[in-house]
């Protein structure tokens, strides 16, 4: 093969698998919340049972996230993510091995464990990605694999019902672990190798990166200038992450409410995650076009103004999925740009630390996220009221957006005189 050909090989092998590892990867988070009302249905106990699962999930996720950084720089970006995705693989088996007991104690376990690897597999694939892309590329090379995520849950919402009603839940599982492990096989034939760069600060915020600048402190970014830029990113961040995790766990619970059956309910999560594909395709052609900061006052408005329609509207079954389509298109779209907007928010002697904290904040949200909505299950409340209760913290989202857009239009301070003595 030709040395001109060899580069564009390398890369769209590690662009192909890593997109196929991160869509695996969203498949199997997607698959415990499209499984929710069939399991509940089986084991016999209320949907709000599954909260604990599901935030676990979300905390093992976010564990893997931050030991990848490390984990990456001692045994190479390679390594890590094929180790990401057997790891996820071996947690999802021992989750359908253990299903069949109906312990929720046992799902707990499992998901957490599963988590721990789902977490480390979206920034190694980018990092990885990105290092074999060539500086023009590394943008959408790093969109591409990390719309990986939505389109898994896309998957698992278009197929997952018809899974359930052939396989059964634990089928789901088996699937969902034996396709990374076959995946796995595959990456350690045809992956390429780690280029030797030292750390991954090809992925913008990632825990390797925001650990990078050893001297960099958060103090740093509650200095006068940029103190209320970061408390207010940090609440956007975390706003966001609370409405899409909310909706991205429960959704096809909620369904259930709407009148559909427990095989149709996970379309309500392929549509919004659809609507996710989407809105970061749009979210990418409005920044570069208006700016990031406009972007993000118009993106959260879409979604609320969706998920009000979806809440109060009396919608048959196709109006009402297309309309959380929208849901998803908007909240999607704030979660991808919230980094972004860290990046444009901050000088570059902060901006690695700004970056990692906002991005720190949006993942402490996709914790609280599934635990606010099995509360609000808990008590009982209809679908159609939490589906409403979402709009309160995107719109909040929607204010930030428009103060850091203020902020970042207006003129930089003049500098204070010097007096000399």
């Amino acid at each position: 093969m030709s040395g001109v050909r060899e580069p564009d090989r390398v890369l769209w092998s590690a662009v192909a698998l890593g997109f196929l590892a991160v869509l695996l990867d969203g498949f199997d988070a997607a698959a415990l919340a499209f499984s929710v009302p069939a399991l509940a249905a089986e084991w016999q106990v209320p949907g709000a049972a599954f909260t604990l699962p599901l935030v676990l999930t979300n905390i093992g996720v976010v564990a893997g996230y931050l030991v990848s950084g490390p984990l990456s720089a001692r045994a190479g970006l390679r390594a890590t993510l094929i180790g990401g995705v057997v790891f996820f693989a071996a947690g999802t088996l021992l989750t359908a091995l253990t299903l069949p007991a109906q312990s929720l104690t046992l799902l707990s376990v499992t998901r957490v464990l599963t988590g721990l690897g789902l977490g480390a597999v979206l920034p190694a694939a980018v990092a990885l990605a990105t290092r074999h892309s060539p500086a023009r590329r590394r943008e959408l090379v790093s969109v591409t694999v990390t719309l990986g995520l939505a389109s898994g849950g896309t998957l698992g919402g278009f197929f997952g019902g018809r899974m359930i009603e052939a396989i059964g839940p634990a089928g789901v599982f088996w699937v969902a672990g034996l396709a990374p492990l076959a995946l796995a096989a595959v990456m350690a034939w045809r992956m390429p190798a780690t280029p030797a760069v030292p750390t991954v600060a090809a992925v913008p915020g990632g825990p390797a990166e925001a650990g990078a600048r050893g001297g960099e402190r958060v103090g740093a970014l509650f200095r006068p200038g940029i103190r209320v830029n970061t408390a207010v990113i940090w609440v956007f961040s975390f706003l966001v992450f609370v409405s899409a995790y909310t909706l991205q766990s429960w959704v096809p619970t909620l369904m259930i409410d709407y009148g559909f059956s427990a095989s149709q309910a996970p379309l309500g999560l392929a549509f919004f995650s659809f609507g996710g594909i989407i809105g970061g395709i749009v979210l990418i052609s409005l920044a570069s076009r208006v700016g990031i900061a406009p972007a993000l006052c118009v993106m959260p408005v879409v979604g609320a103004v969706c998920a009000l329609v979806a809440a109060k509207a009396d919608l048959s079954d196709g109006p009402l999925l297309i309309v959380l389509g929208g849901t998803g298109l908007g909240l999607v779209a704030c979660q991808i740009g919230q980094l972004t907007m860290a990046v444009a928010v901050y000088p570059a002697e902060t901006r690695t630390t700004g970056v990692g904290w906002a991005a720190a904040l949006g993942r402490a949200g996709s914790i609280v996220g599934p635990g606010v909505g099995g509360i609000l299950l808990g008590l009982s409340l209809p679908g159609r009221d939490i589906v409403l209760l979402t709009t309160v913290p995107v719109l909040a989202a929607t204010v930030c957006a428009f103060i850091l857009w203020r902020r970042l239009r207006a003129p930089a301070p003049a500098p204070l005189p010097q007096h000399t003595p």
